[in-house]
C-alpha cells in the first residue's frame, strides 16, 4: 500500500505539471516565430525569381508583373504575422487592470 500524497505534494506536482506546460507552449511559439522567419525570407525571393524567370524566358512583362504582385500579396500578411508574433498580449486577468474612464 502507498503512501498517501499530502496537500502539499499535490502542489508541488500540479506546480511542476504548469511549468512543463509552460515550457512546451514557450518552446512551441520559438518555433512558430522561426517559420515566419524563414517564410518571410523565402517568399520574396522565390517570386522574385520566378519573375525574373518568367521576364527571360517568355518575355512576357505583364507576367512578370503578375508573379511580382502576387509575391507582394504574399509576403506582406507574412511580413505583418512575423510581427504581430513577437507583441506580447497585456495581463488581462485581474479587474484593475481595465479602465473605463470616469463614469459620472
Amino acid at each position: 500500500m502507498g503512501k498517501k500524497k499530502t496537500k502539499k505534494d499535490k502542489r508541488r506536482e500540479q506546480r511542476e505539471q504548469e511549468a512543463e506546460a509552460r515550457a512546451l507552449a514557450l518552446e512551441a511559439a520559438k518555433l512558430k516565430l522561426k517559420r515566419y522567419r524563414v517564410a518571410a525570407a523565402v517568399v520574396p525571393v522565390v517570386f522574385l525569381a520566378a519573375a525574373i524567370g518568367v521576364y527571360v524566358a517568355l518575355d512576357d512583362k505583364q507576367l512578370a508583373g503578375l508573379i511580382g504582385m502576387v509575391g507582394l500579396a504574399i509576403w506582406v500578411p507574412v511580413l505583418l504575422g512575423l510581427i504581430g508574433a513577437r507583441i506580447q498580449p497585456r495581463d488581462r486577468t485581474r479587474a484593475g487592470s481595465i479602465d473605463f474612464g470616469n463614469r459620472r
